[in-house]
């Protein structure tokens, strides 16, 4: 079952215990993880994508999108990048999940003996 995020096609959305926290899954083959970033802040802002300032403006979308693309039938592990665009830390898996959570919330860290997780 799918869900759509500002437009965009997503495996699911999730809030997560910290604070604030989305998960958003989504099919990478359809669905670039800088585009996924994207539809999912705009969500979480509740704005239209269009409102945000251009991902360019933190991190280059391009590579973002070669980073955590994994290669069809190639095994490795797996890679992720967090960065902070529009006050929010980003992070985006190479197995198609982006979290996303507002600057000032808790770190993950800190739930490291959270035994509710």
């Amino acid at each position: 079952m799918g869900a759509k995020v500002a437009g965009i096609e997503v495996e699911a959305v999730e809030y997560d215990l910290r604070p604030g926290t989305v998960r958003a899954q989504f099919d990478q083959k359809k669905t670039p993880a800088s585009t996924a970033v994207i539809a999912t802040l705009a969500d979480v802002m509740d704005v239209d994508p269009v409102e945000l300032d251009s991902l360019h403006a933190t991190v280059d979308p391009e590579a973002l999108d070669s980073l955590v693309r994994v290669p069809t039938n190639q095994v490795c592990g797996d890679t992720r990048v967090t960065f902070v665009h529009e006050d929010h830390a980003i992070t985006v898996y190479s197995y198609g999940v982006v979290t996303i959570t507002p600057e000032h919330s808790p770190t993950p860290e800190l739930y490291e003996n959270d035994t509710e997780r």
